[in-house]
């Protein structure tokens, strides 16, 4: 199996993410403008609040996708960050932020946003 960093399969996962980069930018944008809008006095406090989780978390999957596509310039993606070992393609299809492999997920730091997303294939 070619791996994501080489050829043809790298310009498919790099399209692929682009594109992801390109939704959450907008979802950020969108998110921010909102919190930004939102008036902090009584109920509408509490909506600025979660607008404000929301769009913290929304950056922070903007930042996965952002080093996923450093990751492929760089040539590792679809490698395991921890062993370094081929992550598989349907881990890789189903979330192609993925840093860890299977066995690694559950091991990966605490502060990694990406840890926790690794499948078993």
């Amino acid at each position: 199996m070619e791996r994501a960093g080489n050829g043809r399969s790298g310009l498919r996962w790099r399209v692929i993410l682009e594109a992801r980069w390109r939704d959450r930018l907008q979802d950020v944008t969108e998110l921010s403008l909102a919190y930004h809008t939102a008036t902090p006095d009584g109920e509408d406090s509490r909506h600025a609040r979660r607008l404000l989780r929301r769009a913290v978390a929304a950056r922070q999957r903007l930042a996965d996708t952002e080093d996923a596509l450093h990751r492929i310039a760089a040539g590792t993606f679809g490698r395991c960050e921890q062993c370094e070992t081929p992550i598989s393609e349907v881990v890789l299809a189903a979330a192609p932020e993925c840093r860890y492999c299977g066995r690694c997920a559950s091991s990966a730091p605490a502060g990694s946003s990406t840890a926790g997303t690794a499948l078993t294939a």
